[in-house]
């Protein structure tokens, strides 16, 4: 059977308890939510954080669902809205962009941070970074910042300017680059037509100094990179386990101070984000569970025959494991296990795949679980 839907119904009733035992199991082990709530407490900051997949939403839709969770989250008052770059597939596919949906939701917002989540440095140049962004800046009056990423789909590079094996060097000069333009630096860069030209961009951005975080899909030595450059770390659950995550975040602290920065940096983690108390919730949450993560794993991987049992796996694991898929009560402990691992920022992913409308019905639960004073 080809159809995702026809194979998971053909999974007995037996083999649906012993996979929801062993991903209970597995979920213990990777740092499941205690029962006694003993963590507590939350990260100082809460944001959204914005990556569908295209084949769920349509553009337009997706693009009003965006402003309308924003302009939720700036009255609620959350930290940040974080929005991604992707190109030429379907997940995270609505905003190879960033900049220009930052600049919409800027006017939408009023103190609400703008943040790029990421931008991928190497298909970009380096004044062009910098200008979009100072746009951006200046329409929102000074709350723009920029997470960078190496990029990793091949395919994605052919909008670049440096070659594909050397993009982890090229992000790390890049980023110096972007950060010298935002000061008002003249650099030198080469043209087409031969030579270089002293470029000195703009408009100047309001903020003096641009926010820089590092994208990690959980890689350790990433998170060390981002400490020695002054970086802060955008990170998320998808690709490691709490365990691991307390070990990265540990990692990058230690890197930070061999470095000799002031502070202890910066950490943001993204976490799946549905808060209910509905009985059917795990069954409802089901369809757009898989489809996201049918798309996140068709960027490398090709369905066989154990799709249908390695998505319900995944599936089972973030709804029993550290997500904020589930109750208030559930998601308050996960923000104290999160917070206890030395996260600074927590980024709600909430546009996994569920219908928009109920996404926004349903954000008003999810702020109901922070803290009453909120830092900004």
């Amino acid at each position: 059977m080809s159809d995702l839907s026809e194979r998971l119904a053909a999974l007995t009733p037996e083999q649906r308890r012993v996979l929801g035992r062993q991903m209970r199991q597995r979920a213990a082990r990777t740092g499941a939510p205690p029962a006694d709530g003993a963590a507590g407490g939350a990260p100082a900051r809460q944001s959204l954080y914005f990556f569908a997949s295209a084949d769920a939403v349509s553009a337009r839709e997706y693009y009003r669902f965006v402003l309308d969770a924003a302009e939720q989250a700036d009255a609620a008052g959350l930290h940040a809205v974080w929005l991604p770059e992707r190109h030429f597939v379907d997940f995270g596919g609505h905003s190879p962009n960033p900049s220009v949906l930052a600049a919409a939701v800027a006017v939408r917002t009023e103190r609400l941070r703008i943040r790029a989540g990421s931008v991928a440095a190497p298909l970009h140049h380096p004044a062009r970074i910098a200008e979009d962004w100072a746009v951006v800046d200046n329409l929102s009056d000074g709350r723009a910042g920029i997470s960078f990423a190496s990029g990793w789909h091949p395919d994605d590079f052919v909008l670049a300017r440096t070659d594909y094996t050397g993009r982890r060097a090229d992000t790390v000069r890049i980023i110096e680059q972007v950060r010298a333009h935002w000061r008002g630096e003249t650099l030198a860069h080469p043209t087409t037509a031969g030579g270089t030209a002293e470029v000195r961009t703009g408009p100047r951005p309001v903020q003096p100094e641009l926010p820089v975080w590092l994208t990690s899909a959980g890689n350790g030595d990433t998170f060390e990179a981002a400490a020695r450059a002054g970086c802060g770390v955008m990170t998320a659950l998808l690709g490691q386990t709490l365990p691991v995550l307390r070990e990265n975040i540990a990692r990058y602290r230690a890197a930070w101070r061999r470095a000799g920065h002031a502070g202890e940096g910066d950490v943001v983690v993204m976490v799946h984000a549905y808060v209910s108390e509905r009985p059917d919730l795990e069954d409802y949450l089901r369809p757009a569970m898989h489809g996201y993560l049918r798309a996140y794993r068709s960027q490398t991987t090709a369905p066989g025959e154990d799709e249908a049992v390695l998505l319900e796996s995944a599936y089972l694991n973030f709804l029993q494991g550290p997500s904020l898929l589930g109750s208030p009560g559930k998601a308050a402990e996960v923000l104290g296990l999160l917070r206890t691992a030395g996260a600074d920022e927590v980024g709600f992913l909430v546009d996994f795949g569920l219908p928009t409308e109920d996404v926004l019905a349903a954000l008003p639960a999810l702020f109901g679980c922070l803290p009453a004073e909120r830092a900004r």
